[in-house]
């Protein structure tokens, strides 16, 4: 943009100053006047009118237009290239903060949906355990980590997601270690390759057993 002007201004500058010279008389500088007042050389009489500065253009005002004239068509030009360079800026810019607010609000929307079905799970399982309790288990069993883990609720246990239940226990609870989960042949007592209700609720007692055993004996 700043060299297609400076272009235009250099061209109309340089048809002015061309004017401005022939205006001032100076095409007659190759002539000289000798000592007696007369010019160096001849020339016709009938070619006077050529060299006679009455006919030469009298355009100072026009010229002057014309620079302005031209100066003001390059700073047209320059603003229209700027003006769409502007344009096509902010509408990529535009494009780009749109795809990005796009790309968060699916982000948070996935976030809300896996946090919704999580406490829907969670709430489920408190009230499954709540029927249990009333139905006569005992209150020292924690029945809701067994409708945790039944995530299809089929009402038994998978291997699957009897390991899957484990992980996200370890993770919500750093300073526990794999070894202080009963293993999954604790719990399969049929080795039917699922952990029913009943299997949960006979392993848990044993398990409170063997913890006040330990507490008793001081380990």
């Amino acid at each position: 943009m700043k060299i297609l002007r400076t272009l235009l201004l250099i061209a109309c500058t340089s048809r002015a100053s061309l004017a401005s010279n022939y205006d001032d008389g100076n095409w007659d500088s190759g002539y000289g006047n000798d000592q007696g007042g007369n010019y160096y050389g001849s020339y016709d009489d009938s070619m006077g009118e050529y060299f006679d500065r009455s006919a030469a253009p009298q355009g100072g005002g026009t010229n002057m237009m014309q620079l302005v004239a031209g100066s003001a068509f390059g700073w047209f030009i320059g603003g229209k290239i700027h003006s769409k360079r502007a344009a096509s800026k902010l509408k990529k810019k535009h494009s780009s903060e749109r795809a990005a607010f796009v790309q968060l609000y699916r982000e948070q929307v996935g976030a809300l949906q896996e946090f919704n079905k999580e406490s829907a799970r969670i709430i489920q399982a408190m009230e499954s355990s709540i029927i249990a309790r009333q139905q006569g288990v005992p209150a020292e069993i924690d029945t809701v980590p067994f409708f945790m883990a039944d995530t299809d609720g089929s009402k038994k246990i998978s291997k699957a997601e009897f390991d899957r239940y484990v992980r996200e226990y370890l993770a919500n609870y750093p300073g526990l270690r794999p070894e202080d989960i009963p293993k999954w042949e604790s719990f399969d007592h049929d080795r039917s390759g699922q952990i029913t209700f009943d299997e949960y609720n006979q392993q848990m007692m044993k398990e409170i057993k063997k913890a006040q055993y330990r507490a008793a004996k001081g380990y």
